[in-house]
């Protein structure tokens, strides 16, 4: 499975924020099905976006940002597709070849982090400046 590396193009300038979006990535990078904690860690990596999605909602009320509803819309739907993927997985399983999870959780990050989340940082740093 293909790797993702932080980079400072992805700071959306809050330290916390980006720490945990650091931390996201290290998660969806051990990810592998074959792991026997794989339900375990896509578990924690479940656990740790709601989290995060809290933090974040709360920095973006806090700063008034406008698109705070359509912001959270994107993290519900995100949340109930990887809910319906882990459903998926414990009823089925996955073969090691199967890429649609990696796949999904890449395409989502780097979508939201670099396109949306950037938004609001855009907006938060023109606000403040």
């Amino acid at each position: 499975m293909t790797t993702i590396q932080w980079t400072e193009a992805m700071s959306v300038g809050v330290e916390a924020l980006d720490d945990d979006h650091k931390h996201l990535i290290h998660l969806i990078n051990g990810l592998h099905y074959s792991d026997t904690g794989f339900v375990e860690l896509f578990n924690e990596l479940l656990d740790y976006v709601g989290g995060h999605f809290e933090r974040e909602e709360q920095f973006l009320d806090s700063i008034g940002y406008p698109g705070l509803d359509g912001h959270r819309g994107q993290h519900d739907v995100f949340a109930d597709q990887v809910s319906a993927m882990l459903k998926q997985y414990r009823a089925e399983g996955f073969t090691d070849t199967d890429q649609r999870v990696a796949d999904f959780l890449w395409t989502w990050l780097k979508g939201h982090i670099l396109i949306e989340d950037l938004k609001y940082a855009a907006w938060a740093k023109a606000k403040a400046g």
